[in-house]
């Protein structure tokens, strides 16, 4: 039986989305996909982030992954009036997020103190590159920045032994996002014990370092002597080439080192002292790997992507075989978690979304709206925040513009 969908668990939250690009539109994406009401903030010219990415008819799928459920209020804000705006319409709003540069929303006027002495329940999120101190703070940062100031870079680049590499795609951007909305969703339960709103600060450095620790950073956790090192614990998955595909493997037990051994016949390593028992396999980590793979390479010479996931999977070994991207709405796995679903949009057409992650079982979301066009609710927000009689003021000055046909 198919379920009811709803308002989401955040309906009646207000959120006034103040960023651009990636990291803060996807924190408020993420808040609109829950059924918070999410008002965006952007230039006239719009979001820089409506020109990357495929698109149909000028509309950007990428843009709307960002900021699907959300309105657009589009406005200069270099000019006092807009300012003004903007600081009206955040006096009856939960939560502010921004990722301009240190010291910007300052000058602008739609800051933390300022925007809190008429909403002292605010929550306010600035996100940022390095942090909003230290001697870096003010420096333009992209994902790829980031992601070599972390030591990111350089743990991806160790599983090849070749010097650093990039991990291919926005992670960081994501990461932060997602880190975000946790701690907005800390803050709104806080604020709804105590009354209480307050400034967060999330920079993607902190969100690099703290997702690294756990892991790949766990040989710098304890400190002092008599420490037993062993390598991070991700460094146990391998990808084995095959007659017609690839496949992803990690054993970590005993258990799954000797179903792996018994699957594909490889006798000698099983018995090997060296490494029969997951002390030993970390303590020779070096030699277990290049004894691991040269045994596989041999073991799976002429053999299938679907023999190979058998024989592993029977003795429950962990393994997938390497899926593509464009081609995970058919698997089966997949379409039984009802990830994505289609649906057709006035301008771009037919598109294939995804759903957020989790599933609620009494206040499951209901698909969001469309990403807007440019200032599509401009007028609509003006007026439902009691400044009708300023829309023709604020268009003869330049500071709106009230197009409605530019996506």
């Amino acid at each position: 039986m198919a379920k009811k969908q709803g308002m989401g668990p955040l309906a009646g939250v207000r959120v006034l989305d103040l960023s651009a690009v990636v990291s803060g539109p996807l924190t408020a994406r993420l808040l609109a996909d829950f059924g918070a009401d999410v008002i965006k903030v952007e230039r006239l010219e719009g979001d820089i982030q409506r020109n990357v990415g495929s698109k149909r008819r000028g509309y950007s799928g990428s843009f709307h992954m960002l900021n699907r459920g959300k309105r657009s209020l589009a406005i200069d804000l270099s000019q006092p009036a807009s300012q003004a705006v903007v600081q009206r319409i955040a006096r009856d709003v939960d939560i502010v997020v921004q990722n301009f540069r240190p010291g910007v929303v300052e000058r602008l006027g739609v800051d933390y103190e300022t925007l809190s002495k008429a909403n002292p329940g605010l929550l306010y999120l600035s996100i940022s590159g390095f942090g909003q101190t230290g001697p870096r703070a003010g420096d333009r940062a992209y994902d790829p920045i980031i992601q070599a100031f972390s030591g990111m870079a350089n743990v991806q680049g160790l599983k090849r032994g070749e010097g650093p590499e990039q991990v291919n795609q926005l992670i960081l951007d994501k990461l932060t996002a997602y880190t975000g909305v946790q701690a907005l969703c800390a803050a709104l339960f806080c604020r709804e014990k105590t009354g209480q709103g307050q400034h967060i600060e999330l920079s993607m450095l902190d969100t690099a370092i703290a997702f690294l620790w756990p892991d790949a950073g766990a040989d710098d956790i304890l400190l002092g002597d008599d420490i037993e090192h062993a390598p991070p614990v991700g460094a146990a998955g391998m990808l084995v080439p095959l007659t017609d595909g690839w496949a992803a493997l990690m054993t970590l037990s005993d258990h799954e080192f000797r179903g792996l051994c018994t699957a594909l016949g490889m006798t000698a390593l099983a018995s090997d002292p060296r490494f029969n028992q997951l002390a030993s396999r970390q303590t020779n980590r070096a030699a277990y790997i290049e004894v691991l793979n040269a045994s596989i390479e041999q073991a799976t010479q002429g053999m299938s992507l679907n023999e190979f996931m058998g024989a592993l999977a029977e003795h429950e070994v962990p393994v997938s075989a390497v899926q593509i991207l464009g081609e995970l709405h058919s698997n089966p796995q997949v379409m039984s978690q009802e990830m994505f679903y289609e649906r057709h949009h006035p301008v771009a057409g037919r598109m294939r979304e995804v759903r957020t992650a989790a599933k609620f079982s009494a206040t499951d979301p209901a698909p969001p709206r469309f990403a807007p066009s440019i200032g599509e609710h401009t007028a609509q927000l003006l007026a439902e925040f009691g400044m009708v009689d300023q829309i023709d003021a604020l268009a003869e000055t330049g500071a709106i513009d009230l197009r409605e046909d530019v996506v």
